[in-house]
C-alpha cells in the first residue's frame, strides 16, 4: 500500500492544503497547531468514520465559528488497486470513490464506504495499518504485532514456522491434567492418594504406639499388685510402733503433773516473797517522802516573802509611769488637732483649683467624643471605600474593553448620504457627503425615507468576546449591588463623604488620646466628683485671706509639732511597757512562791496522813518479819520442785514423745501409700480391660495393610504422573525451540536496525507476541519496562521498521510517525536518521514533525512544509 496524496478542505485550522507522498521518506514540516497532526488524523477518520457520523471527534474537526463540513480526498495505491477516495462530514456530507486501476470505476455514498474497506481488506492487512500508524504521544508503546497476518507470512518465509501439532499437545495437556493442575500441583487421584497416605501412616504410628502402651500396662499392673503388698504388711508393723509409743508416753505423763504442781507451789511462794518485799520498801519510801516535804515547806516560806516585797515596790513605779504617758498623749491630741485644721483648710484650697482644670478638660474631651461619633455614624451609614471605588472604576474599565472588542469584532457599516432623500440608520440621521461608522452588534436598522426599511442582524460573534463582555457585565452588576449604589459617580460621592469622616475620626481620636493622656475616662470624673466633694461650698471660705504658701507653713509646723508630741509619747509607752514588764513579772514571781508554798505544805499534810494510816495497820517491825518468813517458805517449795524435775528428765520425755508422733506419721503415709497403689491397681485394671475391648491388635493389622495398599498404589500412580510430566515437558521445548526459530527473522531485524544506534553489543529478547522483553547491551540486560523513556521509544519504532522491512512492500503499509522520537539526544537522532534512510529504500515512510531539522539527514527524504 502507497499514499500519493492527501488534500484537506476545511479540516480543523486547515483552510485548504494539499501534501504529496513520495515512495520514500516524507517529512510533513510546520509549525505547532499548523495541521500537521491533522493529516495523521484524517487518514484514519477516512477508513473509520462515515459520512454520517455524529461522534465527538468528527465534530472536533469542524473549523471553530464557520459554518462548513470538513473534507478529506486521498489517492493511494493498494495491491493491483489504484484510487481516489474523498469524504465529507457533517455539512452536506458525501463519499466518493472513484477507481483508476484496474478497471475504472466509480462509486458514491455508503456502497463506496463498504467498497473501500473491501479493498483493504482484500490488499492490505488492516492490523499492519495499525501497528505501523504512531498518533502523537503513543510513541513510547509496541505495537501488537501477535495478530499480524502479513508479518507471519514473512516470518514463515524467513525462518522455520512451528509445525501444527495442536492435536497431540492438547492429548498430552489432557492426561498431564489427570496428574496436574496447571501451575504443577498434583490433583485428582494422585493428589488424593498423596494427601491419604500420611493420614494412613499416622494411624498406623498411633495403633502401634497404643499396643506398646498396652503391653506398658499389663507390666505397671504387675509392680503396682507387688507394690500394694508390700505396704499392706508395713501398715501392720506400723500399727504395733504407734501402740507402744502410745503407752510409753502414757506412763511418763504422771511424772510431768507431778512436776507441775511442784512448779506452781513455789511460783506461789515466790510472789508472795515478792509482795512482803514490796511492801516493806515501799514503807521506808514513804519515811523518806515526808522528811523531804518538811524541807520544802521551810524553804517555799523565805521565797514567799521574798518576791512580796517586790511586788509592792515595782506597783508604785508602774502608778507613776502611767501619769507621765496620760500627760502626754494629752499633749500629743492638741497638736493632731491642730495639724488636721490647717491640712482640712490646704485640701480644700488644692480642691477648688483642680475643680476648675477638670472641668475645663472634661468639656473638651466631651466635644471630640462628640466629634467622634458623628464620625463613626456617618462611617457605619457609608460602606462604600476609595478602594471599592478604585475596584469599581477597573470593573467599568474592563466592561468598555469588552464591548470595544465586541465592536471591533463585529461587521461594520459605513454610510454616505448622497441625495436628498433622508437616510436614518438606527434612528440616528446620516448627514449628506459624509460618512459615519456603524458597528453591528445588535439588529441594526436602516431606514431610507419613503424607500426601503432594511434590517441588518449581526452574525454569530465569538464565543470567547460575548463571555468576556457578559462576565464584565456580571462582575460591574454584583459589585454595584454589593455597594447599593447605580453608577460609579454615586459611588465616588458617597466615598468622598466616608473619607472626610474618616479624617474627622482620626483629628477627635489623636485629640482625645492627648486630652486623657494615660487616664481613663471614668476615673477622670470620679477625680472631679472627688474634688468637687474637698472643696464644698466657695462661700464656706474665703481663699484671698491666706495663701496657699502660708497654708503649706502652717501644716509643716503642725505637723513638726505632732512627731514631736508623738516622739514623746512613744518614750513614755516605751518606759511605761518596761516597768509594768518587770511588775509583770515580780507578780508572776509571787504567785509561783506561793503556788509552791502551798504545795509543799499539802505534800507534807498527804504524806504524814498516809504514813500514820499504813502503821496502824502494819507497823514496821511486822512488815520485816513477814518478808523473812516469806523467803524460808520460797527456798523450801523450789528445792521440792527441783526433785520432781529431776525425775521427770530422767524419764527422757522428748525422745518418747518424738517415737509417738514418728510412729503416728508412719501409721498415715503408710495408709494413704495404701491407697494410692490401692487406686492405681484398680485403674490399671479399668485401662486394661478398655483397651482389651477395642481389639488394639485387630486394628493395627488392618491399619498395616491399608498403608501398604495405599504405598504401593500411590507408588504406581507417582510413575505414571512423572512419566506423562516428562513427556509434557520435552514437546514444550520442542515447541519453544521452534518458536524461537521463528521469530528470529524479526528478532534479527530488530538487531540490525538497532545497532546503529546501540552499538554492536545489542541484542534483545523477543516474547511469543512479537514483544521485546528486554534489551541487553554489552552483557548487562534490563526489562523493556525499566528502560528509559528515550530507548523505549527507539526500540518501540525500530519493531514497527522492523516490521515495515519484513513484509512485502506490495502488501505491506506506510509507517506514519506523527511528533515521533521526542525523547530522543541529537546523537541517537543523528543514528534514527541513517535508519530511516535505509527503511525508507524499500517502504514508504512519512513522518509529521514541526522540527524538521531533526530529521535533516535522512537520505532520499522529500520534505513537505504547510503554513
Amino acid at each position: 500500500m502507497r499514499l500519493h496524496s492527501i488534500r484537506l478542505i476545511d479540516y480543523r485550522a486547515i483552510s485548504d492544503a494539499t501534501v504529496d507522498f513520495s515512495s520514500g521518506v516524507t517529512i510533513v514540516e510546520g509549525p505547532n497547531e499548523v495541521g500537521k497532526s491533522s493529516i495523521h488524523q484524517a487518514i484514519t477518520q477516512l477508513r473509520e468514520d462515515k459520512d454520517s457520523s455524529r461522534k465527538a471527534s468528527v465534530k472536533d474537526t469542524q473549523p471553530v465559528g464557520s459554518d462548513v463540513g470538513p473534507r478529506v480526498n486521498l489517492h493511494l495505491s493498494t495491491g493491483d488497486y489504484e484510487l481516489r477516495y474523498s469524504k465529507r462530514w457533517i455539512k452536506q456530507p458525501f463519499t466518493e470513490l472513484s477507481i483508476l486501476k484496474p478497471v475504472s470505476e466509480q462509486l458514491s455514498g455508503n456502497e463506496a464506504h463498504e467498497r473501500f474497506l473491501a479493498i483493504l481488506d482484500e490488499t492490505v492487512d488492516v492490523d499492519l495499518l495499525d501497528a505501523l500508524d504512531v498518533a502523537q504521544g503513543r510513541s513510547l508503546d509496541q505495537a501488537s504485532l501477535a495478530e499480524i497476518k502479513a508479518l507471519h507470512g514473512a516470518l514463515g518465509d524467513a525462518g522455520e514456522e512451528p509445525a501444527d501439532h495442536d492435536a497431540f499437545l492438547d492429548r498430552v495437556e489432557s492426561e498431564y491434567l489427570r496428574f496436574f493442575t496447571a501451575k504443577g500441583k498434583e490433583t485428582g487421584e494422585l493428589r488424593r492418594l498423596t494427601e491419604e497416605l500420611p493420614a494412613a501412616e499416622e494411624q498406623y504410628r498411633d495403633l502401634v504406639a497404643r499396643s506398646a502402651d498396652m503391653d506398658a500396662l499389663v507390666d505397671r499392673h504387675a509392680r503396682a499388685t507387688e507394690r500394694l503388698k508390700g505396704v499392706r504388711a508395713q501398715l501392720e508393723s506400723a500399727v504395733t510402733e504407734r501402740k507402744d509409743a502410745e503407752a510409753a508416753v502414757q506412763a511418763v505423763s504422771g511424772l510431768k503433773a507431778e512436776l507441775d504442781r511442784a512448779l506452781e507451789r513455789a511460783s506461789a511462794a515466790q510472789r508472795e516473797r515478792q509482795r512482803a518485799e514490796e511492801a516493806r520498801d515501799r514503807r521506808q519510801a514513804l519515811i523518806t517522802e515526808v522528811a523531804s516535804a518538811e524541807k520544802a515547806v521551810k524553804t517555799a516560806d523565805a521565797a514567799l516573802e521574798k518576791v512580796t516585797a517586790a511586788q509592792q515596790e515595782e506597783d508604785s513605779t508602774l502608778a507613776e509611769a502611767q501619769k507621765s504617758l496620760e500627760a502626754r498623749q494629752a499633749e500629743l491630741v492638741s497638736a493632731q488637732d491642730q495639724a488636721k485644721s490647717a491640712s482640712a483648710e490646704l485640701a480644700r484650697v488644692r480642691a477648688r483649683r483642680e475643680v476648675d482644670t477638670l472641668r475645663k478638660r472634661l468639656t473638651d474631651i466631651r466635644q471630640q467624643e462628640h466629634r467622634v461619633a458623628e464620625a463613626k455614624a456617618t462611617i457605619g451609614s457609608i460602606t462604600v471605600t476609595a478602594k471599592d471605588v478604585e475596584k469599581l472604576g477597573g470593573l467599568f474599565t474592563e466592561l468598555r474593553i469588552a464591548q470595544n472588542a465586541k465592536t471591533a469584532a463585529a461587521a461594520q457599516i459605513i454610510a454616505r448620504r448622497l441625495g436628498d432623500t433622508a437616510v436614518s440608520i438606527d434612528g440616528t440621521d446620516v448627514p449628506k457627503d459624509s460618512a459615519e461608522e456603524f458597528a453591528v452588534t445588535s439588529d441594526l436598522q436602516i431606514l431610507i425615507d419613503s424607500v426601503v426599511d432594511i434590517t441588518v442582524r449581526p452574525g454569530q460573534s465569538p464565543a470567547e468576546l460575548d463571555r468576556h463582555l457578559e462576565s464584565a457585565q456580571a462582575h460591574l452588576d454584583a459589585e454595584l449591588d454589593r455597594l447599593g449604589v447605580a453608577t460609579l459617580e454615586q459611588a465616588r460621592e458617597r466615598s468622598e463623604v466616608r473619607t472626610d469622616a474618616e479624617a474627622v475620626l482620626a483629628e477627635a481620636t489623636s485629640t482625645l488620646r492627648v486630652l486623657i493622656g494615660d487616664d481613663d475616662r471614668d476615673e477622670l470624673n470620679a477625680a472631679l466628683t472627688r474634688a468637687e466633694h474637698v472643696a464644698g461650698d466657695e462661700s464656706d471660705t474665703n481663699d484671698s485671706v491666706t495663701s496657699i504658701d502660708d497654708l503649706q507653713a502652717r501644716v509643716e509646723a503642725t505637723t513638726a509639732a505632732v512627731d514631736d508630741a508623738s516622739a514623746q509619747v512613744d518614750t513614755a509607752r516605751t518606759a511605761l511597757d518596761r516597768i509594768r514588764a518587770d511588775r509583770d513579772e515580780a507578780r508572776v514571781a509571787a504567785v509561783r512562791a506561793q503556788s509552791t508554798h502551798e504545795q509543799a505544805a499539802t505534800t507534807l499534810q498527804n504524806l504524814s496522813t498516809r504514813l500514820s494510816t499504813d502503821r496502824e495497820s502494819n507497823s514496821d517491825e511486822s512488815l520485816d518479819e513477814a518478808l523473812t518468813a516469806a523467803a524460808a517458805t520460797l527456798t523450801r517449795l523450789e528445792d521440792e520442785a527441783a526433785a520432781a524435775r529431776s525425775e521427770y528428765d530422767a524419764a527422757d520425755p522428748e525422745t518418747l514423745e518424738m517415737r509417738r508422733q514418728n510412729a503416728l506419721q508412719l501409721f498415715e503415709s503408710k495408709q494413704k501409700q495404701q491407697e494410692k497403689d490401692r487406686q492405681e491397681v484398680d485403674q490399671l485394671s479399668a485401662l486394661i480391660e478398655d483397651r482389651a475391648a477395642e481389639g488394639i491388635y485387630d486394628k493395627l493389622k488392618v491399619a498395616e495393610q491399608n498403608l501398604e495398599s495405599i504405598r504401593s498404589r500411590l507408588a504406581r500412580m507417582q510413575r505414571q504422573a512423572n512419566a506423562i510430566r516428562l513427556l509434557r515437558d520435552t514437546v514444550l521445548a520442542h515447541k519453544e525451540e521452534a518458536q524461537r526459530r521463528y521469530v528470529a527473522p524479526f528478532k534479527e531485524a530488530i538487531e540490525k536496525l538497532g545497532r546503529v544506534i546501540f552499538g554492536q553489543g545489542l541484542s534483545v529478547e523477543i516474547s511469543e507476541n512479537l514483544e521485546i522483553v528486554s534489551r541487553t547491551l554489552d552483557g548487562r540486560t534490563v526489562a523493556f519496562d525499566a528502560l528509559s523513556g528515550g530507548t523505549k521509544e527507539q526500540l518501540a519504532l525500530i519493531g514497527r521498521l522492523a516490521v515495515a522491512t519484513l513484509v512485502d512492500g506490495e502488501s505491506g503499509a506506510p509507517v506514519i510517525l506523527d511528533d515521533a522520537f521526542g525523547f530522543s539526544d541529537a546523537q541517537r537522532l543523528a543514528a534514527l536518521n541513517v535508519i530511516l534512510g535505509n527503511v525508507g529504500r524499500t517502504a514508504q515512510v512519512i513522518l509529521l514533525t514541526c522540527q524538521p531539522d531533526r530529521f535533516s539527514s535522512i537520505g532520499g527524504a522529500e520534505t513537505v512544509s504547510l503554513s
